[in-house]
């Protein structure tokens, strides 16, 4: 289709934009041309009737029209001059034609005589009667201020016309070769511009979903294009990280929900067919709640994540004691660990109550994640330390333990979704993989940070900063 592409509109509009200008110039100097040329006529008609009536007319004092004639005859016919030279007397009437227009007179129009009697010079272009324009100056002379003939020079405009001739067949021949030579000018420029758009939209098409890991080509040049590139390639690269966390997530969430199914599709099966009394049925149905228990608690956990993706995660911000949530954090930690022999410590590093803005009851979802990983990991007779203190208006909160520790491989990874160091002892333990992606979220919807740092051997310690004013509200 015509216009179709951007390359074919930017020389179209080339294209017109040429003509438009051309055309414009080309009138403009026309007309700057013709008017100079006008102005060279007028310029030596004016000089010669200075002359005629100076040398020839105004110094020869009282003499009567013919005598006048035959003077400026002789003078005309001394001097070569080509144009034309007649005299009149002050009423307007003819009184000699030194060289006329083919033997005729020249036009004295009504304007013409009514300047001179004003006494003023007269310049009109007479076209009526003969092939080319005649350009005549109408002077008044003067004898003791009082105006004795009118002179009459004229000449023609040939010259000028065959000038301006020239010039438009010229025009007329050159321009649309100009303009096809931009045109194809514009075209080749038009293409070399877009080309890098071409090359991008090429790469561009051969990107699918499944192979996002292509990148467009970037020009050296630092202009418009290589930023568009540049933007496109950052936003594929985030299309790409979500696409694998998606596809991770999926497998992951099909692995955890498959493994309690095929439990409690094989403990059915068994019941059904081996079962033999109301307690061995009993004993099944209790294991098949656990595991829907445990199937609800990643559904649960998978619900509150995606929430935290589209930032609909809900928190009631008010406006509550933190050094109490971690006194009630401590108390609980406290009846934990008496049944696995640990202790745990809480230590307050500041010198008055901390009230921080937030969600009560999701900080202390954080908290006990935390505290409880930490128990699950530290070995019988450890202790874990919980210890709050204030810096540059945010609260800190660290939770340290004397657990088994984790790899320097392992940390970057241990926020992901359903990420385990030891997944068969994690399964086994009741956890889904979620618990610290879920602390992660909840502390960013705080405007916060979460890290974590560790030693294999010796434990581990996570630190929670989380501003003491609350999370900026988002509009």
């Amino acid at each position: 289709m015509f216009l179709g592409s951007i390359r074919q509109r930017i020389t179209a509009w080339y294209f017109l934009s040429l003509i438009l200008i051309l055309l414009a110039v080309s009138i403009f100097w026309y007309l700057i041309l013709s008017h100079t040329l006008i102005l060279q006529i007028d310029k030596s008609l004016q000089e010669t009737a200075d002359i005629v009536e100076i040398g020839h007319l105004q110094q020869l004092g009282v003499i009567d029209a013919e005598q006048a004639c035959a003077i400026l005859e002789v003078y005309s016919y001394s001097q070569d001059w080509l144009g034309y030279v007649q005299l009149r007397d002050p009423a307007g009437n003819l009184a000699c034609i030194i060289q006329g227009v083919n033997g005729a007179p020249l036009p004295f129009s009504a304007e013409a005589q009514k300047s001179v009697q004003s006494g003023v010079a007269h310049y009109e272009t007479e076209s009526e009667f003969s092939s080319f324009p005649i350009r005549i100056l109408s002077v008044p002379i003067y004898r003791q201020k009082e105006i004795v003939r009118v002179l009459q020079v004229g000449q023609s405009s040939f010259g000028v016309q065959q000038i301006l001739s020239d010039l438009r067949a010229i025009s007329f021949f050159l321009s649309p070769i100009v303009v096809l030579m931009l045109t194809a000018f514009g075209w080749f420029l038009a293409g070399k511009v877009l080309s890098p758009i071409v090359d991008i939209t090429a790469t561009a098409q051969k990107i699918t979903a499944e192979k996002l890991n292509r990148r467009l080509p970037v020009s050296e040049a630092d202009d418009e294009i290589a930023q568009l590139a540049q933007t496109f390639n950052l936003m594929l690269a985030r299309l790409e990280e979500s696409f694998l966390r998606i596809r991770q997530f999926s497998g992951d969430a099909s692995h955890e929900l498959r493994t309690p199914l095929a439990i409690i599709k094989g403990e059915t099966e068994v019941a059904l067919r081996w079962a033999k009394n109301e307690a061995e049925l009993r004993m099944a149905l209790e294991s098949n709640l656990e595991e829907i228990d445990r199937m609800e608690r990643i559904v649960s956990d998978l619900l509150s994540l995606a929430r935290s993706d589209e930032s609909k995660l809900h928190l009631d911000i008010a406006s509550f004691s933190l050094t109490d949530l971690l006194q009630d954090i401590w108390m609980s930690g406290k009846v934990l660990a008496e049944q696995s022999g640990h202790t745990v410590h809480l230590d307050h590093a500041v010198t008055s109550e901390i009230y921080i803005n937030g969600d009560q009851l999701q900080l202390y979802r954080v908290m006990i994640n935390i505290l409880t990983n930490a128990l699950k990991y530290t070995p019988a007779g450890g202790r874990i330390d919980i210890r709050l203190s204030v810096q540059d208006e945010c609260a800190l909160i660290q939770l340290s333990d004397t657990g088994l520790g984790i790899a320097p491989e392992e940390l970057p990874h241990i926020f992901e979704r359903f990420y385990r160091i030891d997944s068969a002892r994690n399964r086994d333990q009741g956890g889904t993989g979620l618990g610290l992606a879920i602390v992660k979220a909840i502390v960013a919807a705080h405007d916060g940070t979460v890290s974590v740092a560790s030693v294999v051997g010796q434990g581990s310690t996570f630190s929670i900063s989380l501003p003491l004013s609350g999370p900026v509200l988002k509009i």
